[in-house]
């Protein structure tokens, strides 16, 4: 299993942050009409086994360093396919949390 880590720094004191990404979460997984939570995934790439971790650290100053750390196991594109989608997400996420403060 590898390992890809991605992180963005956001305009947000950390609970804002914290708050901004359940919502943002919410929005982006449950937010296309589905019915339950369990048919819910954080889609990442396709056929690629997926576990990860969302770290907040406090930056100061109003600021908070987003880190998604991702485990996966796939075919030799798969990081490139899980980094550039995981890219996509921080950066909408950090439009997302510092247009809504």
């Amino acid at each position: 299993m590898a390992t890809i880590k991605r992180w963005i720094d956001v305009d947000a004191e950390i609970t804002e942050a914290d708050r901004e990404w359940t919502e943002f979460m919410f929005r982006s997984l449950v937010g296309h009409y589905q019915t339950s939570l369990a048919d819910v995934e954080w889609s990442l790439a396709d056929d690629v086994e997926k576990t990860g971790m969302v770290t907040l650290a406090d930056l100061g100053v109003g600021r908070t360093r987003v880190t998604v750390s991702i485990d996966y196991e796939g075919d030799t594109g798969a990081e490139e396919a899980v980094g550039a989608h995981l890219d996509r997400d921080l950066a909408e996420f950090k439009r997302f949390a510092e247009t809504r403060g």
